[in-house]
């Protein structure tokens, strides 16, 4: 082979390992252009045919809203609070709202329309204008493509109107919250809820606060209710304290006066354990019964401990006027002094003993009376009888506390013929108030001188000596020089 040959051979090597030319990159270029051109049409032609097959009033309704925070720009904010009206959220203002106007001509979904076409056309031919600006291919450029052409011009006449809710007062509401229609119809109701005014406690678009609140409920129930009186009473109830009223209230409506969430007693229940556990007690006062803790208890604060309406013994005379009466009698328990008061023999919720007592029988009147006068009833003669059969626990005309004047009072038990005149003589010793006891200065009865109704050291329950010995006579019956009392013996 020929040097010359050599010489071509290297020359033809040296020209293969050169770079390849520009219209070979460029047309990769142009694939990768062309690719992602497709792609945007097919997004395009997707969200075209998405928007022409949906709901014209819903595009409609989404032109409109985005025209309505044009103007109201302060709602803006709105979106990121904690919680937003769904139909808010959306951005579906005439969902709640009508237009500021009457739309006579309407050709706004078509301008919304032309304006997205004009975009898609944009989006799809444009990228291919330059590109092919770029290459000069000679293929069909985007000036041959009459873009203005697809241009739309709308026309909307608008009559001034004020815009105003598409429904008046909770009609409008109940259209998504339909569940609480019903609550109108339960024995009591809150006013803004009854008449319609939802907004006077709930922000219609967004709020920080559950249940869409104006502001904090805290706050909110004391804008319209007057609590500063209460707040300042000596005792407050501390749910009432800390203004957490929904713990006891239905903000709404109730089938519980005061529209309470439930029963008074199952309400109070809650947070009082220990009076729960009454009401399986087998005498149980009435109000405790029947569902009436407000009867006795202010549910919010009060002057008077525990939370009563008012002091005792008054908050008891409320009801209970005849017992008021016994004690205006010349003889009676000290109650309403600092020493005694009803709820110190009663419980004012149930007990398991007749009257309310705290104890049966005897052991009741021991809480007072254990001295001195338990130790020696409880081994006399009438330490089977019950201290009620000759007191009344109230009040009484007869003193002490008895339920009837001496002798009268001692013949349930002891026979009437041995005690009582007949035809001028008696049986025994007459014991009438008519006759003086020396002894004891004061009327003569069966106690003044002679017996001691709650037991004595001494037998017949004589006061001062045994029987039948006449030493308790002679302390009235002695006969003194110079002054004749009673029998001379």
């Amino acid at each position: 082979m020929s040097d010359p040959d050599i010489h071509t051979d290297n020359v033809i090597a040296e020209d293969d390992q050169r770079p390849a030319p520009a219209s070979r990159r460029g047309r990769g270029v142009f694939a990768v252009v062309v690719l992602l051109l497709l792609a945007l049409c097919a997004i395009t032609t997707i969200t075209q045919s998405y928007l022409g097959s949906g709901d014209d009033e819903v595009i409609r309704s989404i032109a409109r809203n985005l025209e309505c925070l044009q103007c109201h720009t302060e709602l803006i904010p709105d979106f990121s609070r904690d919680i937003v009206h769904d139909p808010f959220m959306a951005e579906r203002c005439t969902t709640c709202h009508t237009p500021h106007g009457e739309i006579r001509t309407e050709t706004v979904l078509e301008g919304v329309r032309m304006a997205w076409g004009r975009i898609r056309t944009l989006v799809q031919w444009l990228p291919l204008k330059i590109a092919l600006d770029v290459f000069d291919t000679g293929e069909q450029t985007a000036d041959e493509i009459d873009v203005d052409r697809i241009k739309s011009t709308t026309t909307t006449e608008v009559a001034d109107k004020p815009s105003e809710l598409v429904l008046p007062g909770n009609d409008l509401c109940w259209m998504c919250h339909g569940g609480m229609g019903p609550k109108l119809g339960e024995a009591y109701t809150h006013a803004p809820f009854m008449n319609g005014n939802c907004v006077d406690c709930h922000d219609p678009h967004a709020s920080d606060f559950r249940g869409m609140l104006a502001m904090d409920v805290r706050d909110l129930c004391v804008t319209c209710h007057r609590v500063g009186p209460e707040m300042d009473r000596d005792q407050v109830h501390p749910s009432f304290a800390a203004r957490v009223c929904l713990d006891c209230h239905d903000p709404h409506a109730s089938q519980y006066r005061g529209i309470l969430v439930d029963s008074q007693r199952n309400l109070c229940f809650t947070c009082h354990p220990s009076v729960a556990r009454l009401s399986r007690m087998g005498v149980q006062h009435h109000p405790f019964q029947y569902d009436n803790c407000t009867g006795c208890h202010e549910p919010h604060g009060s002057n008077f401990r525990p939370l009563l309406i008012t002091a005792q013994p008054g908050v008891c005379y409320l009801c209970h006027d005849d017992i008021r009466q016994d004690f205006l009698k010349p003889s009676h328990h000290p109650v309403g002094t600092i020493s005694l008061n009803c709820s110190d023999c009663h419980d004012p919720h149930a007990t398991n003993y007749a009257g309310l007592l705290y104890a049966e029988d005897n052991d009741i009147c021991y809480a007072c009376h254990r001295v001195p006068i338990q130790a020696s009833y409880d081994k006399s003669a009438h330490r089977s009888t019950p201290c009620w059969r000759c007191h009344t626990p109230h009040g009484s005309d007869w003193g002490p506390l008895l339920k009837g004047p001496q002798p009268e009072v001692c013949f349930p038990c002891h026979e009437r013929r041995h005690f009582d005149d007949r035809k001028g003589g008696y049986y025994n010793h007459p014991v009438r108030p008519v006759y003086y006891d020396v002894n004891a200065k004061s009327r003569l009865s069966c106690t003044s001188s002679c017996h001691g109704p709650h037991g004595t050291e001494h037998t017949r329950m004589l006061r001062y000596y045994d029987a039948p010995f006449d030493g308790n006579c002679l302390i009235c019956h002695g006969v003194v020089p110079g002054k004749r009392v009673g029998i001379d013996f």
